[in-house]
């Protein structure tokens, strides 16, 4: 066994350089005590950092690494506006899964960030609970800095790194970054939650997007036999699921009986009982969010959320009023995947309207960004039902999404959208 050399101010010094691309792991695999050391340097040599940050979890402060660093983010979280104002910040609108393929191929990274569990008998680390980064990219970099964590689980199912392929290292038992969704949703959360739980059948293979809504759908399945996950982040929402024995992956057609995520976020208690849960595998984006592998997975079925859709189908995952607050992550991949799956459906959700009632998230025409097409759509749900989309007619798509708009803008939207049809 190999044992990795010590990471100090003096080591960062000498081996980040001008120019050089540093990847930093995100969520539960952010490495703090790793990102510490690096601030204690305190460089000011122009870099560019690629992030993997979860929202809601993790955002990363360029500064800590150096203030000449400009971030690379495929998510425009809201502590990032401030380097968007300063001009150091590239936002790259991608899909998820092709936002990995680059970093494996096209970004050049040089240096990667990462946490890793202490290594094992063979001497190699799991990389534990965040391994949406695939070896490949660490493979190609010139350094890879980890923090040795005590507290990251050894997950067995999990890619593995020989410690000899730790250039630099830090050992640390911090606690592992939480993340946590409020508890009971709304009363419109819950009437969308339970029109979303009856489009689930026995068997299906879920995944489900980020938020509060996703924890109020799996409340209501526990009528459910033999529900499969392969997500690309797991929440502590899934636990009661597999304890009852509703989550089995039983009819899984791949990975059959795995609970598959790249990235698994909540408490230490869940923490505890991922690293307890054999069936648990994490896999890199280049898999869970790989065109093939969901086309082949059977009965997929997607749920995520959206910021408005309009009465062709398009939805806006991004921006509100012109102003960008997000980004589609794997949106898209999943709606795809999950249409291109044998059995498969894409499902959307989003609340009928905002600010208080007085704004329509149902459409006319979207006016900002299209995050997916008219065409990518099977399902969209609000609190006042569920409108189907795959193979209608444009007047038909139409017709059910103003039937499941807010009552009050539903003359308006039909006359809007007649005026649309004159133009067309």
């Amino acid at each position: 066994m190999t044992t990795a050399a010590e990471l100090t101010p003096t080591v960062v010094r000498e081996c980040f350089r001008a120019g050089d691309n540093v990847f930093v792991a995100g969520g539960c695999g952010q490495p703090d005590a790793v990102l510490e050391i690096i601030a204690a340097a305190a460089l000011d040599v122009p870099l560019r950092v690629l992030d993997s940050s979860v929202p809601g979890m993790t955002e990363l402060d360029v500064d800590r690494i150096s203030t000449g660093a400009r971030l690379n983010t495929g998510f425009f979280l809201g502590g990032y506006r401030k380097l968007h104002e300063a001009g150091r910040l590239d936002w790259v609108p991608a899909f998820h899964s092709a936002r990995y393929r680059a970093l494996e191929a096209d970004y050049d990274v040089g240096i990667a960030l990462i946490t890793v569990a202490p290594p094992g008998p063979d001497g190699a680390c799991s990389l534990g609970l965040h391994a949406d980064y695939s070896l490949r990219m660490l493979e190609r970099a010139r350094l890879v800095i980890a923090e040795i964590n005590g507290a990251m689980p050894a997950i067995a199912d999990a890619p593995r790194l020989p410690l000899s392929a730790i250039d630099f290292a830090v050992t640390s038992d911090r606690p592992l970054r939480e993340y946590r969704v409020g508890g009971a949703g709304s009363s419109v959360e819950d009437r969308i939650a339970t029109r979303i739980a009856d489009l689930i059948e026995d068997g299906d293979c879920l995944q489900l997007g980020i938020g509060s809504l996703p924890v109020s759908i799996l409340r209501r399945l526990g009528d459910k036999r033999d529900l499969g996950v392969h997500t690309g982040l797991l929440t502590e929402a899934f636990m009661p699921l597999v304890e009852a024995g509703v989550v089995t992956g039983k009819r899984k057609n791949i990975d059959t009986g795995k609970l598959v995520t790249g990235v698994a976020a909540g408490s230490p208690e869940f923490y505890r009982w991922c690293a307890a849960y054999p069936g648990l595998a994490l896999r890199p984006v280049t898999y869970t969010h790989d065109a093939a592998v969901l086309a082949s997975l059977e009965s997929l079925v997607a749920v995520n959320t959206t910021l408005e859709i309009d009465l062709f189908g398009q939805l806006n995952s991004e921006t509100l009023n012109g102003r960008q607050i997000g980004g589609g992550g794997g949106l898209v991949d999943f709606l795809r995947g999950a249409r291109a799956s044998p059995g498969g459906r894409s499902i959307i959700a989003l609340a009928a309207t905002a600010k208080g009632g007085s704004l329509s998230k149902v459409k006319p025409l979207l006016q900002g960004p299209a995050t997916a097409l008219r065409a990518d759509v099977d399902y969209v749900v609000t609190e006042y039902g569920v409108a189907p989309l795959s193979n209608r007619s444009l007047e038909a798509r139409a017709e059910a999404l103003i039937g499941i708009a807010h009552p009050d803008f539903r003359a308006e939207l039909t006359s809007q959208w007649q005026e649309l049809l004159r133009r067309c």
